[in-house]
């Protein structure tokens, strides 16, 4: 059973890049700025925090499938007056995937998308005038979001997503975010 689901994932990815091998490849360049919820590990406990993030995304591809890759950055500050303390925690992250985006009209689309994300950062716990660093280790994790793209003319496009991560505690960090699109002539390799 599990063979027949490789092979028929395998033939509709063979069809999906023959169609975009076929048609004229697009350069697509996202400006990013979002706000996101995520897990926090420092100071012990760790808890959710609410932050801005931003950052570009880059597609190549089609409509119908395209591979993207998300560079963003996000950082947050708590300050704890009634203990002296104040924690800076800053994240980096890079996301490489596939979307697809299907048109509704002429002007809305909906899209979808999945992949990996790298991430790493640090957290600084200043207590009492005295900082301390912790280094968060590289993660990788899975990704999958969706959201709408609304155009308003053939070479730009505003979109808005949301996107669910996997960290390592199995729960989900979310992303959503805002972006502007511009999209770049016909490329042919």
């Amino acid at each position: 059973m599990k063979t027949i689901k490789l092979f028929i994932a395998l033939i509709i990815t063979i069809l999906f890049f023959e169609t975009a091998s076929a048609a004229d490849s697009k350069f697509t360049f996202e400006p990013l700025y979002g706000v996101e919820t995520a897990l926090v590990r420092y100071p012990e406990p760790p808890r959710y925090v609410t932050r801005a993030t931003y950052g570009a995304r880059v597609l190549y591809g089609v409509t119908l499938l395209s591979a993207e890759a998300e560079f963003t950055q996000a950082r947050s500050r708590k300050d704890y007056p009634d203990i002296d303390q104040k924690v800076e925690d800053t994240s980096d992250r890079l996301s490489i995937g596939a979307r697809t985006t299907i048109p509704m009209s002429q002007y809305i689309g909906f899209y979808v998308r999945a992949g990996g994300r790298a991430s790493r950062g640090e957290t600084v716990v200043t207590t009492a005038g005295v900082s301390e660093t912790h280094k968060n280790p590289l993660r990788i994790d899975p990704y999958a979001g969706a959201g709408l793209q609304l155009a308003f003319s053939s070479n730009f496009a505003l979109n808005a997503g949301a996107t669910m991560i996997r960290n390592s505690e199995s729960k989900y960090d979310v992303q959503y975010t805002l972006g502007i699109s511009a999209r770049f002539g016909n490329i042919t390799p």
